[in-house]
């Protein structure tokens, strides 16, 4: 009885069968990858054909809810983001596959007074454009406030634009935004790196807000506010309408907002009853906040 010749024997049909075995598998892997490539080319020929159908393409761009100065730039816009093609084989006009995000990105982009972008489909060949503009929430004006003695000038609106409640510049201010919250800020220009502040902000959203809050505080307690000056080093001019003229209160930030403003009212209501009470005008020509709880002002002559 030879053992070791009958090892030999089935390590011979074993090897060979797995030889044949793995041969077969690698045959059939072959014609699996082969037969799903042309399987993946004739799904992308037959989307891709699709996608260039004349009945799929988008012929109309609707624009709604934006200014009509710049709803011919926004189509436009829209038009250039849907030309081409996805990776030379996608048509990106087709309705069925059209750049949605990309569209909102470009016209958000177009324009800074551009606030949201809403894109939906409109039958089988047009867009509908939904823009929602950014709201006026103040008027910054670049140069310092013109004075006609005692009196603030608030006509021009020349290097004045409009601002959004963030403090973003979005457009140019023109008279018809004469009733909103002006501030005059002449050192804009460090903030802003290029020719025009249109696009950047005029401060962090926290601070205008705070400035805002002071400001409109102040109006919801029947103080007439024109204007608002943003000095260097956290100083600021408020400017008081009154019947003998502008009152000019001044304020910072050291001793906080909050406190300066409390002071004000209360300084402000005290002397405008005793004003009344005695029958006379309020009389002032500046009032001074800055120097903790004491309140000094100045009695115009």
């Amino acid at each position: 009885m030879n053992i070791p010749a009958r090892n030999q024997f089935n390590l011979k049909h074993t090897s060979g069968q797995s030889h044949q075995f793995i041969y077969s598998r690698r045959k059939k892997n072959i014609w699996t990858l082969i037969l799903a490539l042309i399987s993946i080319i004739t799904w992308l020929y037959a989307f891709s054909s699709l996608s260039h159908l004349e009945i799929f393409n988008i012929k109309t761009i609707n624009i709604s809810g934006a200014d009509k100065d710049i709803s011919n730039t926004l189509k436009a816009t829209a038009l250039n983001s849907i030309q081409g093609e996805y990776f030379g084989l996608f048509s990106r006009s087709n309705l069925l596959a059209y750049p949605k995000e990309a569209i909102m990105t470009a016209i958000m982009n177009t324009d800074a007074r551009v606030n949201d972008v809403t894109v939906e489909r409109s039958g089988i060949q047009s867009l509908n454009i939904t823009v929602r503009e950014k709201i006026p929430a103040a008027v910054v004006c670049t140069n310092l406030p013109d004075w006609d003695e005692s009196d603030l000038i608030l006509d021009s609106f020349e290097s004045c634009y409009l601002v959004d409640d963030t403090g973003y510049v979005f457009m140019n201010a023109s008279s018809s935004n004469a009733e909103i919250n002006r501030y005059y800020l002449p050192n804009i220009a460090i903030v802003s790196t290029s020719t025009s502040i249109i696009g950047t902000k005029i401060a962090s959203t926290t601070m205008f807000r705070t400035l805002q809050s002071f400001y409109n505080g102040a109006k919801s307690y029947n103080i007439d506010i024109k204007a608002l000056l943003v000095k260097d080093g956290g100083e600021y001019e408020l400017y008081a309408a009154t019947e003998s003229g502008v009152i000019v209160v001044y304020f910072n930030e050291i001793n906080g907002f909050e406190n300066e403003f409390t002071a004000l009212i209360s300084f402000w209501n005290d002397l405008t009853q005793k004003a009344r009470n005695e029958g006379n005008k309020l009389k002032l020509d500046s009032i001074d906040l800055r120097y903790g709880s004491n309140v000094f002002y100045r009695i115009v002559k």
